[in-house]
């Protein structure tokens, strides 16, 4: 992912210190699921160690992977916009360890503190725009006769 979305280089110091005060340590065997399409959002996670798959449901097949991510990515973006419901499933790819964060506590924090608010908002919105480039990518690679043309 480009230095612009993480968590480091997308929010000033005093907000990544003030988000930090809601991590908490957490590990994850390979294999385990981080959450389900569909289900309620109410944490999401940077990623210290390890790699985690970001999947869609297909119906009668095997999930598709629609990303890796790895060191300091975040992971969940949809509990910060209502209806707070996954849009996507992730998996531990790899033993993975990472910071959680209470969805419900830093929501509050946003709507306390507009200032930090507008910085969380912008790094999700970063976020999700390089994401929705990389699947547009991903997609074109696949399905386009000439592909993305980025090559």
């Amino acid at each position: 992912m480009t230095s612009g979305t993480t968590m480091t280089s997308a929010l000033p110091a005093e907000h990544r210190e003030r988000l930090m005060q809601f991590a908490g340590e957490v590990s994850f065997p390979e294999g385990t699921r981080l959450f389900e399409e569909g289900r309620h959002a109410d944490r999401f996670w940077i990623v210290r160690t390890g790699s985690v798959a970001l999947d869609l449901h297909v119906p009668g097949r095997r999930s598709a992977v629609i990303e890796s991510l790895g060191h300091g990515e975040l992971v969940g973006w949809s509990w910060h916009f209502t209806p707070h419901v996954w849009q996507l499933g992730a998996e531990a790819v790899t033993p993975v360890r990472a910071y959680e964060f209470d969805a419900v506590a830093v929501r509050a924090m946003c709507d306390a503190d507009p200032e930090f608010g507008r910085a969380i908002a912008t790094w999700i919105g970063r976020v999700l725009a390089h994401r929705l480039h990389a699947a547009r990518t991903r997609l074109l690679d696949l399905y386009a006769p000439y592909g993305s043309g980025d090559r």
